[in-house]
């Protein structure tokens, strides 16, 4: 899962979670829903922010056990963003098409990208992803989010489901991760949203 996009929510992932542990109060416990949106899809990049001083904390069930991560936009040069993981960094482009990640100066896979209606799709590395709702209403720990659009990447070697949500204007509030075993897809991870800190917001920010 080099690339994919649960790499974002687990990338060293004991190692993150326990170095994150002290930063609880990094991001907020619990947040206001999001305003009401339009009815319309509203762009790919408007459901994934990425300007510096966003925060996010994620609780994250793996094997019956739970882990609290914490990932946040700690520069933005342009079109590229970078998003901090414990001792990782991520970076992703900012695209007139969407979001997609980079690895040094090659772009790689979309993880949205417009447009956004049901059944559109882009190609992957090693797969395809789709929209396969939009529209939608999610409560989770850090708030209800209203006209969240779902992506679904499939990937093989093993053959696997990458299932994110993205409400606009605060990006994945949740990202399931299911395994074909035996014929039939098991999910063995899942993260939820826990909170949030918009830029401006942290009063720790320097």
């Amino acid at each position: 899962m080099d690339l994919s996009v649960w790499r974002v929510w687990l990338v060293s992932m004991v190692g993150v979670m326990l170095a994150a542990l002290p930063q609880l109060g990094c991001a907020s416990g619990s947040a206001a829903a999001t305003p009401d949106t339009p009815a319309v899809p509203l762009t790919a990049a408007e459901y994934y922010p990425l300007q510096a001083g966003w925060k996010w904390s994620y609780d994250i069930e793996k094997d019956g056990q739970h882990i609290l991560a914490f990932y946040a936009v700690t520069s933005r040069n342009g079109d590229t963003a970078t998003v901090q993981a414990g001792d990782d960094r991520l970076t992703y482009a900012i695209t007139p098409l969407g979001i997609a990640r980079k690895d040094g100066n090659v772009m790689g896979d979309f993880l949205i990208k417009d447009p956004l209606a049901p059944g559109a799709g882009w190609a992957l590395a090693e797969g395809r992803a789709q929209v396969v709702s939009i529209g939608q209403q999610v409560t989770v720990m850090a708030g209800t989010f209203k006209n969240c659009v779902v992506v679904e990447e499939t990937r093989s070697d093993p053959t696997r489901i990458v299932r994110t949500t993205f409400a606009p204007g605060t990006g994945p509030v949740s990202v399931e991760l299911e395994v074909q075993e035996g014929g039939r897809f098991v999910t063995t991870t899942r993260a939820v949203l826990r909170g949030v800190t918009r830029p401006g917001q942290d009063p720790l920010a320097m």
